[in-house]
């Protein structure tokens, strides 16, 4: 069986499990692109993974991001199919699972019973302390809690595709760059605006470094979104003049500080006026 998950972390504790439980074991595929933001074309003539990797770009100018997720399940898939090997989705409760779940589900249609999952939505697992929790995502469970997951391999069933298989269309139509999740298997649009709320009530009266609003704003995010994308927005609330900012803004988010527009009110004033 090929197994097929999101994240490198998530594939690091995956792999690790195999170490603890051979029935487990199979070819790892990951997935590195979080299609939870950016775009995803409605256009077949657009190629995915060029679109993806000009929003990375755009993102992380500094980085040359290549994204190659659509070349490699596309050989994968045909693999699959000439070798007569399952594959095997890994699906957790986060917008970036459920949405490549989707995607994957267009390429697996035509060909019954080669794809499987092991859906862990709604399911509690054990922490490294013992204690009970609901994971986001593969990479919070500890590999020996993975043993328990085998029980829940189960094959895409044409009533599923029937019914989900044209939620990847339908995400590609409604033309957002960000998606949450809601629940079960249940995939929102939103505008690109959407957790700008969020990052405001991260931002303070008085200076801040960037990188501290960022990781504030991503603890209080429900969704698994990447850093660079609040970092990418907190930068265009600087270019809108929607905040202010002192420091080098050529350099990293932990070289530049932000706060609200406007100079907090001295402490002397608020207890005169009181």
């Amino acid at each position: 069986m090929i197994h097929i998950i999101v994240g490198n972390e998530a594939a690091a504790n995956l792999e690790a499990a195999f170490l603890l439980d051979e029935n487990l074991r199979g070819e790892v595929c990951v997935l590195k692109d979080t299609l939870g933001i950016g775009p995803i074309s409605v256009d077949d003539q657009i190629d995915h993974d060029a679109l993806r990797s000009e929003f990375w770009k755009a993102l992380i100018p500094q980085d040359d991001i290549v994204v190659t997720d659509s070349k490699i399940l596309s050989a994968l898939v045909e693999r699959a199919i000439a070798e007569e090997e399952p594959l095997c989705f890994w699906l957790s409760p986060c917008v970036s699972d459920v949405c490549a779940y989707y995607w994957l589900l267009t390429y697996c249609k035509p060909y019954a019973d080669l794809l499987h999952t092991i859906n862990i939505i709604g399911l509690p697992f054990l922490n490294e302390k013992g204690q009970m929790f609901y994971p986001k995502n593969f990479s919070e469970i500890p590999p020996k809690e993975f043993l328990k997951t085998k029980r829940l391999l189960k094959n895409v069933t044409p009533a599923e595709y029937e019914v989900e298989g044209d939620e990847w269309s339908r995400l590609q139509s409604e033309q957002t760059w960000v998606r949450t999740y809601e629940g079960g298997k249940k995939i929102v649009s939103r505008d690109v605006t959407f957790y700008d709320s969020i990052m405001k009530a991260s931002i303070s009266a008085d200076f801040q470094k960037g990188s501290k609003i960022i990781n504030e704003s991503l603890k209080k995010c429900p969704d698994t979104i990447s850093n660079w994308f609040f970092d990418w927005r907190l930068r265009q609330f600087i270019e809108q003049g929607l905040v202010e900012s002192k420091g080098d803004l050529t350099k990293g988010a932990k070289d530049f500080e932000v706060k609200k527009i406007g100079e907090p009110i001295p402490i002397s004033e608020i207890a005169e006026g009181s």
